[in-house]
């Protein structure tokens, strides 16, 4: 222990910035397993439409869902969500899965339909980026 300490003295820079991306790696973790919408791979996509007749929601803007998007999607961009112009309501019954470009940003799409009490939310993790490199097909 006296070692550690010696070290942490030595290295103060070193040891504060071990300390600050441990504390950013563990803030990290916990926000995403307290998120109220689970994020899944292309598989577990594949399956909820399959068996539970999700609807998948395409949050890339109009030219990039024109260019090639998952078969059946719905495509409303992300400035729709934001701006209140889509009425969420229909969708609280249903399981509902959004996708954007790499799975970032469909989470902010995520949370809206939670706040409009959508009770089964996911997002697909990498996105379409994701759906693509399993070699899944595109509709265009």
């Amino acid at each position: 222990m006296a070692q550690l300490a010696e070290f942490i003295g030595n290295h103060l820079l070193l040891s504060l910035a071990f300390m600050v991306t441990f504390f950013l790696l563990v803030m990290m973790t916990l926000s995403e397993k307290m998120q109220a919408f689970k994020s899944i791979n292309p598989a577990q996509l594949t399956q909820l439409v399959n068996h539970q007749n999700a609807i998948v929601i395409d949050t890339r803007t109009p030219d990039a869902f024109a260019q090639g998007h998952i078969t059946n999607a719905i495509n409303i961009p992300l400035s729709d969500f934001t701006s209140n112009s889509v009425p969420l309501d229909k969708y609280k019954d249903k399981t509902v899965i959004t996708y954007c470009v790499s799975g970032v940003t469909a989470r902010s799409a995520c949370k809206k339909l939670i706040n409009a009490g959508v009770q089964n939310v996911y997002n697909l993790a990498g996105g379409i980026n994701a759906w693509t490199g399993d070699k899944l097909p595109v509709v265009k």
